[in-house]
């Protein structure tokens, strides 16, 4: 059990907001396989309280898909104040304060990481936040901003604050916000906030890309739960198998070729009806990557999808490489290429 706010969630695992992935479509394979709670994607606070925002397939929401939670990125504490509003007048479930994001832009513009040289600032976030709305609030940290030297002084400064303020959950990522993705995430600094604040809840963040994994991460660090982020990209069955070695059961048998194939096939149907069709297909190749990590011939199946123009085409290559049992391409592919071509019309 997880226990955020009013939340109680049934697994100690949650799928992160992904920038540019964890849309409508990704957050129902993540509940359809085990997911107790999604994010849509992460959100500028600035635009949140604007329309248009909310017909990207990204935040809208999706019916029976609650709890939901949305993650806010800003620097000026009245404007992530009534961000937060809106998101809970959506039919949002959590909020969550994001002073992690390593992206370039965003650490150009104060906003992310870059608050972690701004403790009081972020601090003043977290506060008017509170103060405004009611539903659970969590905060996304780093261990430290600079890869050396800091000493994390900001990040134990605000994880400090927000514990003894009644935050209802810290996210830390076990990375400074100059190494990006860079290396391996250090959990130590995860563990230490737990032995700190131990009356807080706290969820560990970083290089979970399998269910073990995470459950080796969960034993060893005395977090309360754990965040999956790019080890769900392409891999719903993570939850799954997560909810079998966390009750004590064989790991389930991984998803056979077929299986996977299915999975990619209605995940792409539903991709489209997102998206205009020639971004639908682009953005579709990103998962590809995931997808294809449990394929015997990963990387002649991934240069096949990637190399796929049309929604048919795509549909085919997923066809030819996972629901045949041989997963061998066959000549009807190159006339995909050119049947539809119309599905380029905006």
């Amino acid at each position: 059990m997880l226990r955020l706010g009013n939340l109680e969630l049934d697994l100690p695992a949650i799928q992160a907001p992904i920038s540019g992935y964890s849309d409508w479509a990704m957050r129902q394979l993540a509940r359809e396989f085990g997911a107790p709670l999604t994010f849509s994607g992460l959100m500028l606070a600035k635009s949140a309280v604007h329309a248009r925002l909310w017909r990207q397939g990204g935040f809208r929401l999706g019916e029976q898909e609650r709890p939901l939670g949305g993650q806010l990125l800003g620097r000026d504490p009245e404007e992530m104040a009534r961000a937060a509003e809106v998101l809970a007048a959506k039919g949002y479930d959590l909020i969550d304060l994001n002073f992690a994001c390593p992206a370039p832009k965003v650490l150009a513009r104060g906003r992310g990481g870059a608050l972690l040289r701004e403790p009081e600032l972020a601090v003043a976030i977290f506060r008017r936040v509170r103060a405004r709305v009611s539903l659970p609030l969590t905060i996304k940290l780093r261990t430290a901003f600079a890869e050396a030297g800091d000493g994390g002084e900001g990040f134990w400064r605000i994880a400090a604050a927000a514990a003894a303020e009644g935050v209802d959950g810290l996210i830390v990522h076990g990375r400074a916000v100059a190494q990006r993705y860079r290396g391996h995430a250090d959990w130590g600094p995860i563990a230490e906030v737990k032995r700190r604040f131990p009356r807080t809840v706290v969820l560990g963040s970083g290089d979970l890309l399998s269910a073990e994994a995470a459950v080796q991460r969960l034993g060893e660090s005395g977090v309360d739960g754990v965040v999956i982020a790019r080890g769900a990209i392409g891999n719903p069955w993570i939850f799954r198998e997560l909810r079998a070695l966390l009750a004590g059961e064989p790991a389930p048998p991984p998803p056979t070729l077929t299986e996977v194939g299915q999975v990619m096939d209605r995940h792409f149907t539903q991709v489209l009806e997102l998206y205009e069709r020639r971004r639908a297909i682009g953005y579709f190749r990103k998962f590809c990557v995931g997808y294809c990590r449990r394929h015997p011939r990963r990387r002649k199946a991934l240069l096949a999808l990637m190399a796929a123009e049309t929604a048919e085409h795509v549909r085919l290559t997923i066809a030819d490489w996972f629901l045949r049992a041989d997963g061998a391409p066959v000549e009807r592919l190159e006339s995909a290429r050119e049947s539809t071509a119309e599905e380029y019309a905006p």
